[in-house]
């Protein structure tokens, strides 16, 4: 790639545009500052030169231009930072043989789940409609849809299968993905009948799916989720959080809930600040993610004994982390889905506005049994 068009790239990438896209920056001065994203920052020592269009941390020492940004926030080499940046401002790039990417385990493996997405996108759009009544039926609009980039999987063994092999894609690959199951017929589609719910990172690519089964008929358990590959590891990311993750900036506070039905429901009825963490009591790894957004969590989870002790886990995890975490209560057999479906946004806000701090909550619930301690052990 030319020395002219890298430069063009850069001209027309400003700095404060592009880190401010990624983590929330404050004026400073005649710069601006964040907290810095490439080490556990407490407060903000990254500064962003607008006049010289240069990052710096002070305390990690990370610090270059745009492109050296890009490239380290989303682990990719200089030519994938250059070209993402060119695509962000409409510059097309034309590669010779000579400037192609090898592309690594890992970026085909990215590669394999966007065009898996785009399948099962297809497949909603063509075959879905009953799917899309339903997701209708319960509040979730097509635009929800097509921003989760929500899809269908067919009811079959060998569609997800074939499509990849007909874009080239080779069988060591696909076995890597975790997509396929494998039986003396040889692999097959694991993801077969079902409401697919992408996974996101935090910077947009889909890592993992999450597929719901559509009936009660089917066989094998109502929800079922990609396995640990090279790209995804449960526990380390946060469903929604690559759209919602600057709503959480501006709000001041995240609402956590427990999976994908929960997180569309609340999504679908304004609360644009919250994430889902996927089953799971908050992580290390989840709230590093937050970290940069907001300290401040409302622990949305369900109301039934699981989903107290994910609450108070993830709450006592969160205050190491110097998190105010808050408990919102709901009624026993209810979660935030059930709960808005039945009685809407301002009884929802009243719940809000009765949450109290965690260690208020765990003081005074009746909900909580008197060995406390054993409880949390569990």
């Amino acid at each position: 790639m030319e020395a002219a068009l890298i430069e063009e790239i850069r001209q027309a990438n400003n700095i404060i545009d592009v880190v401010g896209s990624y983590i929330p920056i404050k004026r400073s001065g005649s710069s601006f500052k964040a907290q810095c994203p490439f080490h556990d920052d407490t407060h903000p020592s990254m500064m962003i030169s607008d006049k010289k269009q240069i990052f710096k941390c002070f305390v990690c020492g990370k610090g270059g231009n745009v492109f050296t940004f890009v490239q380290e926030y989303e682990h990719i080499s200089f030519i994938e930072a250059v070209k993402k940046l060119a695509e962000r401002v409409g510059i097309k790039v034309e590669e010779d043989k000579k400037t192609q990417i090898v592309r690594t385990k890992n970026q085909l493996l990215i590669a394999v789940y966007d065009e898996a997405k785009s399948y099962f996108v297809e497949n909603l759009n063509k075959f879905g409609e009953s799917v899309i009544n339903y997701l209708e039926k319960r509040g979730i609009s097509r635009q929800v849809i097509k921003n989760f980039d929500i899809g269908y999987a067919l009811d079959s063994y060998g569609g997800l299968k074939g499509h990849l092999l007909n874009k080239h894609f080779g069988t060591d690959i696909l076995k890597a993905s975790g997509l396929f199951g494998n039986n003396e017929n040889g692999y097959f589609d694991l993801f077969r009948e079902r409401l697919i719910f992408p996974i996101h990172s935090s910077t947009g690519k889909v890592v993992a799916f999450g597929g719901r089964k559509l009936n009660d008929e089917q066989p094998g358990g109502k929800y079922i989720n990609s396995p640990t590959t090279a790209i995804y590891t449960k526990g380390k990311e946060l469903y929604g959080f690559f759209l919602t993750k600057f709503d959480i900036s501006k709000k001041g506070f995240a609402i956590i809930c427990e999976g994908y039905m929960d997180f569309l429901r609340l999504y679908s009825t304004g609360y644009t600040n919250c994430v889902a963490s996927l089953g799971t009591a908050l992580t290390d790894d989840q709230l590093k993610l937050l970290k940069q957004f907001t300290s401040k969590l409302y622990m949305a989870y369900d109301g039934d004994d699981a989903g107290l002790k994910a609450a108070i886990r993830g709450s006592i995890i969160s205050i190491s982390q110097n998190y105010r975490p808050y408990i919102i209560e709901l009624p026993t057999g209810e979660d935030p889905d059930s709960y808005l479906l039945k009685n809407g946004v301002e009884s929802f806000n009243e719940l809000i506005d009765k949450a109290l701090p965690f260690i208020d909550f765990y003081a005074s619930s009746s909900k909580i049994k008197l060995d406390k301690k054993a409880r949390i052990d569990e």
